[in-house]
């Protein structure tokens, strides 16, 4: 089971891997870290802007190695929405860890 520093501590560890991946050109929290509504139950969402969509795919293969290798991932699945691929991490904590990529002209907020 994890506990609310056990996913600050992921969430920051993959924020710094996504900076220094300089495929990836912006970032934002999104769900309930986003609102400020976390509770002990919450899982990690962020969403990525790739700067060329054709670095989309190797973008996702860092993450989702990183995320294998690192971070104890047992499992994932993709979502796509428009133009947007959510690819959601289960990991042996019981966390469920969603990161969120898109082509850098996509990324923004939406209303």
């Amino acid at each position: 089971m994890f506990s609310a520093e056990d996913r600050d501590r992921l969430r920051e560890q993959i924020i710094a891997a996504a900076r220094a991946d300089k495929r990836i050109t912006g970032a934002a929290m999104t769900g309930s870290a986003a609102l400020g509504d976390q509770d002990q139950w919450s899982d990690i969402d962020l969403f990525f802007g790739v700067g060329d969509a054709d670095d989309l795919a190797g973008a996702m293969a860092g993450m989702t190695e990183l995320m294998y290798r690192d971070h104890d991932a047992l499992h994932h699945f993709d979502v796509v929405a428009g133009p947007a691929t959510y690819r959601v991490f289960l990991m042996a904590s019981t966390l469920q860890v969603d990161l969120a990529f898109t082509p850098a002209s996509s990324f923004g907020a939406v209303t």
